[in-house]
């Protein structure tokens, strides 16, 4: 991708999938989001997902720069988004 470019501005790609398993998002590598320089790894316990359950958000501390929260979706929308060759 080439954000530079116009017409690549306007593809939409989802911001979860499901994958079968970890993969390299470093130096650039192109993954189900386009190019990347980093990624990380978190595991949830089942209190995490107990929590989740519970209607309460997890706040997850990426590379010790950005914060992701993570929180359930009682309506479902985007639980099953897939990219062809990433977990499908």
């Amino acid at each position: 991708m080439n954000p530079s470019d116009p017409a690549e501005k306007s593809v939409h790609l989802p911001n979860i999938v499901i994958v079968p398993d970890t993969f390299d998002a470093t130096d650039g590598a192109e993954t189900p989001f386009g190019k990347r320089s980093g990624g990380d790894v978190f595991r949830l316990t089942i209190e995490h997902i107990a929590a989740l359950q519970a209607g309460q958000t997890l706040a997850l501390d990426v590379m010790n720069e950005y914060v992701v929260f993570l929180k359930t979706n009682s309506s479902g929308e985007n639980s099953k988004d897939k990219v062809p060759g990433y977990g499908e």
